[in-house]
Order: C-alpha cells, then sequence, then structure tokens
C-alpha cells in the first residue's frame, strides 16, 4: 500500500510565508511536528519520517529559504524563526489530537525546544536529534563579533561561503556529493532526497540550492541569545539523542547540561550530527521507542550496536 501524499500549504506569518507539509493529521490522535537543520529543506528527512508516520500523523514545516519557503532579504533570527514555526503550529492543532510530539535536528532541535520552552503545554514531550546548541561563551562570541571575525571563529561559516551552489543534473550532484564531507555515511535514499527537496531545477536545467549560502552562513554565524537561561526554564519531557562523533561544540554543551543536572535525558547513538541519515531505519525505531517509552525496544537497539548508552 502506497503512503498517503503529503498535503503542502503556504503559510503567512510576520510578512513573509513559510511552507507546511502534513500528512494523516485530519485522523490521528497523536502528530509529530519535524523541523529540520540548517541548509536541509524538510523532505530530505524522508526516510526517517515514513517509517514514524506509520503510527503518527506528520506536520513538517520549512524554514525560510529551504524547500518552498522563500528566502527573504535577511535572516530574521533563531528567536524570530523559533516564534514562526510556533505561530504556524499553533494555528494547525486540532482539538482530537490526543498528543503532539515535538521533534528536530540540529537547528530543527533547537527550535522545538525554544517552542517547548516558550508554551509548556505545546508539545507533549519532545526529541531532540543532535541538536544545535552553542556553547554560551560561543553565543556571547557571535553576538559581537562583525562578519570577518564570525568567519574566523566558525569553521561552518567558513565551509558554507564556499560551498558549491549548482550542478549539470541531479545524478551530477549525487555524484558530486556522495560520501564526501556532511554526507560522508549517508545512505543512498537520503542523499537523493536532500537532492530532490534541498535544491531545485533552474531554467537551465541545473540544480541549485534553495537555500542560498549567506543565509545559511547567517544561521550558522548567530544563535538565540539567552539559551542557557532559557534552558533552566524547560519543563516539557525532553529526550536530546546525539551522534557520537558529532560536532565538539555539541558535544560540549550536552556536557554541561548533564552536569548541571537537568531533567532532560540523553541517548548517545552510533554515527556523526546527521546520524539519522547515515542509519535512517535505526534512528526511526529509537525516535518511536523514545515516544512510546518502548525500554525493551531500546535496549534491542543498544544490542544491535546503534544506541550506545541512554538515561533511562
Amino acid at each position: 500500500m502506497n503512503p498517503s501524499p503529503y498535503l503542502q500549504q503556504m503559510c503567512s506569518v510576520g510578512g513573509e510565508l513559510l511552507s507546511v507539509q502534513s500528512r494523516g493529521v485530519e485522523s490521528a490522535q497523536q502528530v509529530l511536528h519535524f523541523l529540520h537543520g540548517n541548509g536541509f529543506a524538510v523532505r530530505t528527512y524522508g526516510a526517517l519520517l515514513e517509517s514514524l508516520a506509520e503510527q503518527s500523523g506528520i506536520i513538517l514545516q520549512d524554514a525560510a529559504g529551504h524547500g518552498l519557503s522563500p528566502a527573504g532579504e535577511s535572516f530574521v533570527g533563531w528567536e524570530a524563526s523559533s516564534k514562526r514555526f510556533q505561530h504556524v503550529l499553533e494555528q494547525l492543532v486540532q482539538p482530537q489530537w490526543r498528543s503532539l510530539i515535538g521533534a528536530g535536528h540540529s537547528f530543527g532541535g533547537c527550535m522545538t525546544l525554544l517552542m517547548s520552552i516558550r508554551n509548556p503545554q505545546l508539545f507533549e514531550q519532545t526529541v531532540l536529534l543532535d541538536p544545535a546548541l552553542y556553547p554560551e561563551e560561543m553565543i556571547e562570541q557571535l553576538m559581537y563579533a562583525d562578519d570577518h571575525e564570525k568567519r574566523q571563529q566558525s569553521l561552518l561559516v567558513r565551509q558554507t561561503e564556499r560551498r558549491r551552489t549548482s550542478w549539470p543534473s541531479m545524478q551530477d550532484a549525487c555524484e558530486q556529493l556522495r560520501g564526501r564531507g556532511t554526507f560522508a555515511g549517508w545512505e543512498e535514499r537520503c542523499l537523493e532526497d536532500y537532492v530532490n527537496f534541498s535544491t531545485y531545477e533552474a531554467k537551465t536545467g541545473e540544480r541549485k540550492l534553495c537555500c542560498p549560502p549567506w543565509l545559511e552562513a547567517a544561521v550558522f554565524g548567530s544563535a538565540p541569545k539567552t539559551l542557557w537561561q532559557d534552558i533552566s526554564n524547560l519543563k516539557t519531557p525532553t529526550y536530546i539523542v546525539w551522534g557520537t562523533q558529532t560536532i565538539d561544540v555539541f558535544q560540549q554543551s550536552y556536557r554541561r547540561i548533564r552536569q548541571e543536572g537537568s531533567d532532560i535525558r540523553f541517548v548517545e547513538v552510533q554515527g556523526g550530527h546527521c546520524f539519522m541519515m547515515q542509519y535512517p531505519t535505526q534512528s526511526a525505531r529509537l525516535v518511536r521507542a523514545l515516544v512510546d517509552q518502548n525500554f525493551d525496544e531500546i535496549r534491542a537497539l543498544q544490542r544491535s550496536g546503534f544506541v550506545i548508552n541512554y538515561d533511562d
């Protein structure tokens, strides 16, 4: 049986348009809201999301400059972006839903965290996949740095500004990206979804990035200013799932959260920052198990070698 297609709509918020896609929400009792990482259109996560959609309705949002959402003229900031996502989602909530689960990767994980802090009743629980949480001292540096200083301080900004933005065809894009940099170890389905949804076909027939490098760099070169004060106000039950080879600054933040005695629970898994692209099937099983509190399934994933450590 083929899965039902996504319903796509454009929602106006803050004078801009955001693309929202949903599937199975009209008849669902449980709905999962998912937000993407910087530079990745939300449908890049298709392999992960299709498994989750078997038991939940799905709502997906694309940030400005991602997927079908226009880029606008400048990046509005992390706090304003999270408020836009929240405004759209709150308009979509339906009374028959028994529960709404928040999930997201990287930038989208941080967005989900900020939304749940701002409105503790919004999500029943959240599952954050390698959320982009910068250390407090790094946030302070970025707040006062100019563009040149941000390039010096952030490898991600430097890499983004050098990024290739077009390819002759989808096939050429896949061949050029396969196994390189961010895409190392990705399953082929995930790479193809990235090329299909995070690039578009220009009039020349070329494939071009949906997210312009200036926007991606602006996201990497900034952060939510009061993140660490806000985390102390978190009331929503939350899991952080992180790849054992993820970015060092994120690991530093995760260690601080644990040391400060937060109620956030952690799961360490195989892979890097994009572990859900390297292991989409196992990642979907884990997210489902965390949502359902199915510890037998988590232990099975640990025996298989995918889960390394977890807080029960």
